[in-house]
């Protein structure tokens, strides 16, 4: 009859190490995914230079779209270390209708469009605009407040921004300060990081997979009185002597 090993069997360590093994294992596998969608967006990126969202159409029938105030280096400042520049780039289906679009300090913006009708754009896009009322109508945008940056014109309009301290708010207009605008938008970023995030991810999977790996065959073979390394061999029955 064959004898077990003294030291097989799931004792409370080999439980943990099981145990632990699997959550690296998750943890890996989190690591992986991750690393591989930022190399996946790294090569979206390289096309045109910028990460950038869908082309989203918005409207209103007051005389702005504005974008809820941003603060690049608030609660989210820590992405700034990976973002070099943000684009935006806008068109009107009118293409000889001429646009405005500018970024400027966001109490600024809220003096200058603090008595008309207008409409903010959240961080969920289409799925999140406000209207606000207003029975007043602005002076023409391109002078009536320091902008940090601006662009104005027919066709497509691309404005690209460093970022700076501070609440700012992107604003979108009529040229000629008239009501009533529709434009098609897209927002997009720049993050020369990305490449070498991604690969940080990749390589800590790669480490965290491997020692989740050895904590879970280690207690395993433990477990079932083998030690770790070794071959199932075949075992001979034994010799009997022949009779003489």
């Amino acid at each position: 009859m064959a004898s077990t090993s003294a030291g097989s069997g799931w004792t409370t360590s080999r439980i943990i190490a099981l145990a632990a093994g699997s959550v690296l294992l998750l943890i890996s596998l989190a690591f992986i995914a991750g690393g591989g969608t930022l190399a996946w967006a790294d090569q979206e990126q390289l096309r045109s230079g910028y990460l950038t969202t869908t082309t989203t159409t918005y409207s209103t029938s007051g005389y702005a779209l504005v974008s809820d105030p941003i603060k690049p280096y608030g609660t989210w400042g820590w992405l700034s270390l990976f973002v070099d520049r943000a684009r935006i780039r806008i068109s009107s289906p009118d293409r000889s209708r001429p646009l405005f679009l500018g970024i400027a300090a966001a109490g600024d913006v809220e003096r200058y469009l603090g008595d008309v009708s207008y409409t903010t754009v959240g961080a969920r896009g289409g799925h999140d605009v406000t209207d606000h009322p207003g029975i007043g109508a602005p002076a023409a945008p391109a002078t009536a407040l320091h902008w940090a940056v601006k662009t104005q014109g027919t066709g497509t309009l691309s404005l690209t921004w460093d970022g700076q301290r501070g609440h700012w708010m992107v604003v979108v207009m009529n040229q000629d300060a008239s009501s009533a605008l529709t434009v098609r938008a897209e927002a997009g970023m720049s993050a020369p990081a990305l490449a070498w995030l991604a690969g940080e991810l990749l390589a800590l999977g790669l480490l965290t997979g491997v020692a989740a790996g050895a904590m879970i065959v280690v207690s395993v073979r433990l477990a079932s009185g083998r030690e770790p390394g070794a071959t199932r061999g075949t075992s001979r029955p034994p010799m009997r002597s022949r009779p003489r």
